[in-house]
């Protein structure tokens, strides 16, 4: 069995839609009452950039120790970074609408 069909499904797994990693400094937009990315894997001391890429305010919160923050009202076309200094499991949320989540892994690598 040749090894070149297994590093076209590993490679296709690294790019799913929806989950991202392998970067130091990434970007999630809020559009249509959602994040741009549902999951994302990062390192410690990576920034990640939450746009409001939509005509209504969003915000953008964790109460999760680790990386409690709070990005306050965040009216269309604001943006707010967050550094994430330690490991963990966070869920990311949006104070006005509820449904709105995404989960940011921090893990060394």
């Amino acid at each position: 069995m040749s090894r070149m069909p297994l590093v076209f499904i590993v490679a296709g797994l690294l790019v799913l839609p929806g989950i991202v990693g392998a970067q130091s400094g990434y970007r999630v937009g809020q559009k249509n009452k959602t994040f741009s990315i549902a999951l994302l894997l990062i390192k410690p001391g990576d920034q990640v950039t939450f746009d409001n890429d939509d005509q209504i305010t969003h915000n953008v919160y964790s109460t999760h120790k680790g990386s409690t923050f709070n990005s306050k009202a965040q009216a269309p076309g604001d943006s707010k970074s967050v550094t994430f200094a330690s490991e963990g499991t966070f869920e990311i949320r949006c104070a006005f609408h509820p449904k709105m989540k995404m989960s940011v892994i921090v893990k060394k690598r």
